[in-house]
């Protein structure tokens, strides 16, 4: 229960400060990719991410849970409790205009997975990040 209390502060906390930052868009290239076949990750935000900061893109893996994926890739969870790189990973995501992005994604194996920007920035994740940050990705053998 303490948990669940400690999320919803967090979540209190950190949403209103990640929205105001600006609306963010991800579009994918290819939502029906074949396993191993490489798609493009389009992220545009409404504003200008600062030279020092940058945007992170994280791939879940079918039928796992999001927050202990995102948690565990960005460090940004003390219980988040994933099996790294099986349950997910980091994607590199590239800056091509000042509010621009792109990734080059190839995943590993069949199912429905999910690419995930958690934040308007590098650090933490909002919980939970809003749906239309979080694509989903069928993957077919």
């Amino acid at each position: 229960m303490r948990f669940v209390v400690v999320g919803l502060c967090i979540a209190a906390i950190a949403a209103p400060a990640a929205l105001a930052k600006g609306r963010i868009s991800v579009a994918l290239g290819d939502s029906t990719p074949r396993v191993g076949q490489a798609f493009t990750v389009y992220v545009r935000t409404d504003y200008v991410v600062p030279a020092n900061d940058w945007l992170r893109l994280i791939a879940v893996a079918p039928r796992k849970n999001w927050y202990d994926v995102v948690g565990a890739v960005t460090g940004d969870s003390s219980i988040a409790q994933a099996n790294l790189p099986h349950d997910g990973f980091e994607i590199k995501l590239v800056r091509v205009g000042s509010r621009n992005w792109r990734a080059a994604v190839r995943l590993p194996r069949p199912g429905r997975w999910r690419v995930v920007v958690p934040n308007g920035t590098h650090v933490g994740f909002m919980v939970p990040p809003p749906a239309s940050w979080m694509p989903w990705v069928q993957v077919h053998r």
